[in-house]
């Protein structure tokens, strides 16, 4: 999987793609619908390197990559129903994919709808939480809730964690950062 941060993300494609020797990437995606001042790599963006997002100019790019064959298929990252819509609205070839944070605790039920609707794979990233992000923390391996349904089942809580995301049709990422997890 590659990402693009921007417009000028599709520039540097051609050359990840040479340099890793592969015809293809299977899926190309803006991994966060946001701009940021180029050569400005830093996260969280400080809000002074922020830039508009030229949308229109970033998805036509991705089609590109798609109809010369560079990617099989394209996507989006992080995106909420309101910016999916946009893309959706100026989109000749529709993204296969939203990848987004998403667990038993955020569950996400109106973009699980949408993707639904409009036939885009929605793929879950810290399913079993993300304690080491700025942004996360640890409440699903800490949920008694989860707690009481593992034991019940005789299963661990991030394995009850992951088959929520399964059976609910969601295919997931997940990155555990204890050997017992």
């Amino acid at each position: 999987m590659c990402t693009s941060h921007g417009h000028e993300g599709f520039w540097r494609f051609g050359d990840r793609h040479r340099k890793l020797k592969l015809d293809y990437f299977d899926l190309y995606l803006i991994h966060w619908p946001v701009s940021s001042k180029p050569g400005k790599y830093k996260f969280p963006i400080e809000e002074d390197d922020f830039l508009p997002m030229d949308y229109t100019a970033v998805w036509s790019e991705l089609e590109e990559c798609k109809r010369l064959g560079l990617a099989k298929c394209i996507g989006v990252s992080n995106f909420s129903c309101k910016k999916l819509q946009h893309i959706l609205s100026i989109a000749t070839i529709p993204p296969s994919v939203n990848q987004v944070e998403m667990s038993p605790i955020w569950q996400q039920r109106k973009l699980k709808e949408l993707c639904k609707s409009k036939g885009i794979a929605l793929i879950a990233y810290s399913v079993l939480g993300s304690r080491v992000a700025f942004w996360g923390s640890h409440k699903i391996m800490e949920s008694n809730i989860l707690k009481e349904i593992a034991e019940a089942k005789g299963k661990t809580v991030a394995q009850v964690s992951m088959r929520w995301a399964y059976e609910g049709g969601v295919s997931m990422v997940v990155k555990s950062f204890t050997k017992k997890d």
